[in-house]
């Protein structure tokens, strides 16, 4: 790995920092700034090395658009310009989104401001179904991804509400299907990077230490934050997939958060620029509203959650110039992708039948859906108009 300057290192973190301020939505959204800014303006890697990167960390548990600009860290300066990649990506995020839960805290007090989260749980549930559209049409390509897809969603709909471990599990089974449907060839890689088992090693000890400490201490600062990184450590495809597992396991089985609440904070969040998992910061300091720490302990809950995603990447990035090219990634990542749709639709549904049946309640999901779909209006101002439209209707 060449090495640069310390200069040109700090170029980089301002690029870096371009990427956070200009990426709204999900992972399919953030690689397009990359794309633009890290790769066509700056050309600090390689189109195909960026969709290698894309494929690789949509098969590692964790946030994948997050782990995939860290990971072009380690790629241009090492390891350390990755640490402060991550940081300079995600940190802005984690901070507002804090501050947001703080916000609600104080909107709770002042009845003439709840006006403005009337309608934001049903521009959540738009930006569901947007992402459900998109990510859908991406991955279709042919009858067997179609029979994937309905038969995943049929086992969403039926399973989830059982357990947080059916989604993981479903898009392992997604991707390991695929698998086998398809026929490779036996070529034989030669992986000629040492893998680095202290760090994966690190991340299982962390796991189970965290489930130790689930099962043993029952307060609600302990169930919240080994809540989140088990997501960072379980989810597989990102921000969008990590919603079912906190609607089922904080919202339904903790309430620690009330499900307005929750919907209206994940619209917010769609029009903060940077990473989706910074919704955990929010949710984190929202739950201990009232409390003097509520800023902080939402930064803690904010960071807790991307750990095991980024030590992963320390683990993964070594052996990407091998796996690279072994031919059975892209089909698992298929499968992954196929079933990954079908959730995200799964979750559009259930959060729909949850809304208050209300034409205009409707009316607000679809034209968010609509207004997405153009690509015309960007995500904060359908936000900033739905508070709006709450003081005027």
């Amino acid at each position: 790995m060449e090495k640069i300057s310390f200069q040109n290192k700090l170029i980089f973190l301002w690029d870096v920092f371009l990427c956070s301020l200009g990426s709204y939505g999900g992972p399919e959204a953030h690689y397009g700034v990359f794309s633009s800014i890290l790769v066509k303006k700056k050309k600090y890697l390689t189109e195909e090395e960026l969709t290698e990167m894309i494929g690789l960390y949509a098969l590692v548990p964790g946030p994948s658009s997050t782990q995939t600009i860290t990971a072009i860290g380690y790629y241009v300066g090492g390891r350390i310009l990755a640490i402060l990649t991550f940081l300079v990506w995600a940190f802005p995020a984690i901070t507002v989104m804090s501050l947001i839960g703080v916000f609600f805290s104080l909107i709770a007090q002042h009845n003439e401001w709840k006006p403005l989260l009337t309608y934001l749980p049903a521009v959540a549930v738009g930006f569901i179904v947007y992402a459900a559209i998109t990510l859908s049409k991406k991955v279709l390509k042919k009858r067997l991804d179609l029979i994937l897809y309905v038969t995943m969603l049929i086992l969403g709909l039926l399973l989830v509400s059982y357990s947080m471990w059916v989604v993981p599990i479903l898009l392992i089974l997604g991707g390991v299907i695929v698998l086998v449907l398809n026929k490779t060839d036996k070529t034989e890689v030669l992986i000629n990077q040492k893998p680095k088992w202290h760090i994966l090693a690190i991340v299982i000890i962390m796991a189970l230490f965290n489930e130790g400490l689930r099962n043993y201490v029952s307060t609600p600062f302990v169930t919240l934050y080994t809540s989140f990184f088990r997501y960072g450590y379980s989810v597989i495809g990102g921000g969008q997939i990590v919603v079912p597992l906190m609607i089922q396991d904080l919202v339904q089985s903790q309430a620690l958060i009330s499900l307005n609440d929750f919907l209206a904070g994940y619209a917010i969040d769609q029009a903060i620029p940077g990473p989706l998992f910074s919704f955990a910061a929010f949710v984190s300091s929202r739950s201990f509203s009232g409390n003097e720490f509520s800023f902080l302990y939402g930064l803690i809950g904010g960071l807790s959650i991307f750990l095991p995603g980024i030590l992963l990447v320390f683990f993964i990035f070594p052996l990407w110039k091998s796996m690279r090219l072994i031919p059975q990634v892209k089909y698992f990542l298929s499968g992954v992708g196929i079933t990954a749709a079908s959730l995200i639709v799964m979750t559009g549904i259930n959060q729909l039948v949850d809304l208050p049946v209300d034409f205009k309640v409707y009316g607000i999901v679809i034209i968010s859906t609509l207004l997405l779909l153009t690509k015309k209006v960007p995500a904060p101002i359908i936000v900033i108009l739905a508070a709006a439209i709450g003081f005027i209707l």
